[in-house]
């Protein structure tokens, strides 16, 4: 027997909408319009997804701290009220159960971020490993909408929400925040990119009053948001803007057999903590001695879309294999990452993709992929 399909708050306004897909257990859009524009208008101006599917956590109690900095490998206890970081948890060998946003939004109190193929895992492993602390874990994701605000135009959207500047709110920072009468957190953050926010919608239980004041919420945004041109997307643009990024996606870059080392995420991990976090050692022992594997990128320049699980080939040899790929709107071209072992190729090297049987030349590059001058929150243009 098939378990239902899990749905957001706003799953109604993405059925008149949008075109729903399964997806990690859940019912959601792929896209509204076309996925390239909405890309575009991510790159271009500003677009708002449904993030609702993924996990959210309050983490409360005295313990909150040195129980945060058990199970996630990011330095909890720098994190200042309102700031917030970006951190994964690990098995006992390292591997990667997840990767997270940890936001500090009290003394003692925390919001915890996480992958929606994830949740159930996330849920189980933190309720057992809270135990041992004087902390609660309460999952309030069927009482809080998420909604993503992204593009060099977001915060113009956002500071017109709110009635004044919201650069005032520095990146990976949450903050409590009225916005368009509604209470939210705007969570200086995201996963395009771009610049904008994440915003916690809060009162939005999942009843019929509560998926009115979300969907009313959405539907503000998009009527705020017309003069600077905001779109509704889907999560093909999702996946196409945080690839163009260079950013990780679990269950391709990440798994439980890759530490944070193998994947390229340093700014995840930090060691001078205590206590030690699960996999500690290993994430360790990959720091300074070499892991087996590490993660590259790539751009075709020969024709051909790459996949994940295409074969990397090397001076005619096979030495890794693709985790993401597709074709970048801004570069024009089929880009991707994959893993190799470490120091066999260098930024610049040519490599080949065996695209179903077709080798195809692509050149080993560093992310993101597009130009941070002229895309993404550095832009100077």
């Amino acid at each position: 027997m098939n378990t239902p399909l899990l749905r957001t708050q706003l799953y109604d306004w993405h059925k008149e909408h949008g075109d729903l897909v399964p997806f990690v257990g859940w019912e959601m859009p792929v896209r509204f319009s076309d996925i390239r524009e909405e890309h575009l208008t991510v790159r271009n101006a500003v677009g708002i997804f449904d993030t609702s599917n993924m996990l959210r956590l309050w983490i409360e109690g005295a313990d909150s701290v040195n129980f945060l900095q058990t199970v996630t490998t990011n330095n909890v206890s720098k994190l200042k009220v309102n700031g917030g970081h970006y951190s994964t948890c690990l098995n006992e060998n390292g591997g990667i159960y997840d990767d997270l946003m940890l936001y500090r939004i009290g003394e003692e109190e925390f919001i915890w971020v996480t992958n929606a193929a994830n949740g159930p895992k996330i849920w189980a492993h933190l309720q057992k490993q809270s135990e041992k602390f004087d902390v609660r874990v309460i999952d309030k994701s069927k009482g809080v909408a998420m909604i993503a605000v992204q593009g060099p135009k977001a915060l113009d959207l956002l500071s017109k929400m709110i009635g004044k500047d919201a650069n005032e709110y520095e990146r990976f920072t949450c903050n409590p925040v009225k916005m368009a009468g509604y209470d939210t957190f705007l969570c200086r953050t995201g996963y395009t990119g771009e610049d904008g926010g994440e915003i916690l919608v809060l009162d939005t239980p999942f009843t019929d009053e509560g998926k009115k004041r979300a969907i009313s919420f959405w539907e503000e945004l998009l009527k705020q948001g017309e003069e600077f041109g905001v779109k509704p997307c889907g999560l093909g643009s999702r996946d196409s803007t945080r690839l163009e990024a260079g950013f990780v996606l679990y269950g391709h870059e990440l798994n439980e057999e890759t530490s944070p080392i193998e994947a390229v995420i340093p700014y995840a991990v930090k060691f001078k903590v205590e206590p030690h976090y699960f996999g500690y050692d290993t994430v360790m022992k990959h720091k300074n001695e070499g892991a087996k594997k590490t993660r590259i990128g790539f751009v075709m320049i020969e024709r051909g879309i790459p996949r994940e699980n295409y074969p990397i080939l090397f001076n005619g040899s096979q030495i890794g294999e693709t985790t993401s790929g597709g074709m970048s709107p801004i570069l024009g071209s089929g880009f991707g990452m994959g893993y190799v072992p470490p120091d066999t190729v260098n930024e610049g090297d040519i490599i080949e993709i065996d695209i179903k049987g077709r080798i195809r030349k692509a050149k080993v590059k560093k992310w993101p992929f597009y130009d941070p001058a002229k895309y993404g929150s550095t832009r100077t243009v």
